[in-house]
């Protein structure tokens, strides 16, 4: 995988893949990131350890580096909710503070996506319906089912 495919994803992708492509190499960045901060001086973690701060500042490079990385990271959940069949939309609930980012990792990391193709291609690692080298197609059988369906009365 290149470094442009690995930056702006598209289509959909496993539970593997979000978590052993994204999930952990982000989380070591970051970890590293606050590390040299701290090696630096650059944190407020001994005021937050001796109770005279509440709140955790992070320093120059880890704010760099979380700037860097946002692009990938919403990237990945995208694809991740495609999988399950799932709009980008649910990316709003990063907006919510905590409640939000824990329960997209969970829908995210935790929910199986969809064996089937549907509205946004084929499952990853499976041939598109309609042959290598074309753009995929979807076809009656690969739409998602309307909710309520349409002949619901």
């Amino acid at each position: 995988m290149d470094f442009v495919t690995w930056f702006v994803r598209r289509g959909r992708i496993g539970r593997r893949v979000f978590w052993l492509h994204y999930v952990l190499p982000l989380a070591v960045l970051g970890v590293l990131a606050f590390l040299a901060d701290l090696s630096f001086g650059d944190t407020n973690v001994d005021d937050v350890l001796a109770g005279r701060a509440t709140v955790l500042e992070l320093g120059t490079i880890s704010t760099v580096v979380g700037y860097a990385t946002l692009v990938p990271t919403l990237s990945a959940h995208a694809c991740r909710l495609h999988d399950q069949g799932r709009s980008a939309w649910w990316l709003l609930l990063n907006l919510v503070p905590l409640f939000g980012q824990l329960a997209l990792l969970g829908i995210c990391g935790f929910v199986p996506g969809q064996p089937v193709a549907n509205r946004y291609g084929p499952p990853e690692g499976q041939l598109p319906a309609a042959g290598p080298g074309q753009p995929y197609a979807p076809g009656p059988a690969d739409r998602a089912p309307d909710y309520p369906p349409s002949d619901w009365r």
